[in-house]
């Protein structure tokens, strides 16, 4: 009865939120159905059922007269960028600005690199300049050029992480935000960069699967959009719980796929090896694993503990093929993108929870092909492995 209580209540407060938001006018952006046609007739690919429903839903948003308040789930390899991109696109089309929030440099400059493309390339709405990416790493000179940018509206679109909620970053005239991997900012920030203009349009976006229930209470003044259909060609990944005996077959997978001229990656739940615990440790294993066991293959090294700029440096070379294998813990976990990579290896997957598992095993089969996820237990009676 208290816990019914206590859950009623927050929905209340949710709703009424929503309610609130609902009330507020926001700018209308129309646009015609030839220029629809138009921008997805330059991409390579046709749109998915789910992807055209998804830009369905934004269009109305944008064309109600209230912001728009919505999240866009869908799993890894979706298409959810580019449904974002045509988003954005119906508002730049109207000569105004809009901003990209994303919780890692690597990821936001992913999507730099992918919206440029999408937006700038042949017969796109911007010059590559108007597109500007901004993060911790950005120099200084560079970032009160963006800044001054912003401000007196030369700058149609940035790209940024935590960097551009910060208060000096002042928009001339901001309509729409979008915040990927959403689940990896706060409230606070969510409203910190809505403040940023006059009741903006909000696009959120996650992954991660969100239990219908759990997203109510969290994300109850949220409209809901799901896109449930891959692309065509997006093979699922080929996934396996092996006894932790099995890791010979394991890396002899990965060899194989490496000769192949793919990359893999191998995760561990801890950083270094510790007394009160018998996980598998990233720090110790790297060096067996370059030592002993791929002794021919260039091994790298990612985890929470190296600065900044050591992971993105890590991440580059493994991005550009320099790094064939790379040892991590679940800092990878969301939007890193290697389609080259096929082989994941997540030992002591009884020490992670599910919806981690799913955004892990979410790095792999992003090039087409087969690719692979093996999971290795730290034991084999525990109960978790059965889930």
């Amino acid at each position: 009865r208290l816990a019914f209580d206590e859950v009623f209540q927050l929905q209340l407060g949710v709703v009424q939120q929503k309610r609130v938001w609902e009330a507020r006018e926001g700018a209308t952006y129309d646009v015609p159905d030839a220029w629809l046609e138009q921008q997805t007739s330059r991409l390579p690919y046709e749109l998915t059922g789910a992807q055209q429903k998804a830009i369905h839903d934004l269009r109305s948003d944008l064309r109600s007269g209230h912001p728009m308040n919505r999240l866009l789930q869908g799993d890894v390899g979706s298409g959810k960028t580019v449904v974002a991109a045509l988003g954005l696109g119906m508002v730049l089309e109207h000569g105004k600005q809009v901003a990209v929030l994303a919780p890692t440099s690597i990821l936001a400059e992913q999507h730099y690199r992918s919206l440029t493309e999408l937006l700038a390339g042949d017969g796109g709405l911007l010059q590559a300049d108007d597109i500007r990416l901004l993060i911790g790493a950005t120099p200084d000179a560079v970032k009160d050029e963006i800044k001054a940018g912003l401000a007196s509206g030369a700058i149609r679109m940035v790209i940024g992480t935590h960097a551009l909620l910060e208060d000096p970053v002042q928009f001339n005239d901001l309509q729409m935000a979008v915040i990927d991997e959403q689940h990896r900012f706060g409230v606070e920030q969510r409203a910190a960069l809505r403040q940023k203009g006059d009741n903006p349009h909000l696009l959120v976006m996650s992954a991660t699967p969100i239990p219908r229930s759990l997203s109510l209470t969290i994300y109850g003044d949220l409209d809901l959009t799901v896109m449930d259909e891959m692309p065509p060609g997006r093979e699922p990944v080929s996934t396996h719980v092996l006894a932790p005996r099995e890791s010979e077959r394991a890396y002899r997978l990965i060899e194989r796929e490496i000769a192949n001229g793919h990359q893999a990656f191998i995760i561990y739940p801890l950083v270094e090896e510790s007394e009160t615990s018998d996980g598998k440790a990233a720090v110790e294993e790297h060096q067996r694993l370059q030592e002993i066991v791929f002794p021919t293959r260039r091994v790298g090294l990612v985890h929470g503990r190296m600065t900044p700029s050591e992971k993105d440096e890590a991440m580059t070379q493994f991005r550009d093929g320099e790094i064939d294998i790379l040892v991590s813990t679940t800092v990878i976990e969301v939007g890193v993108d290697v389609p080259n990579a096929n082989v994941m290896i997540v030992e002591g997957t009884n020490r992670f929870g599910l919806a981690q598992l799913h955004q892990l095993r979410g790095r792999v089969g992003r090039g087409g092909g087969q690719s692979f996820c093996l999971l290795v237990p730290g034991n084999e009676e525990d109960m978790a492995n059965g889930r």
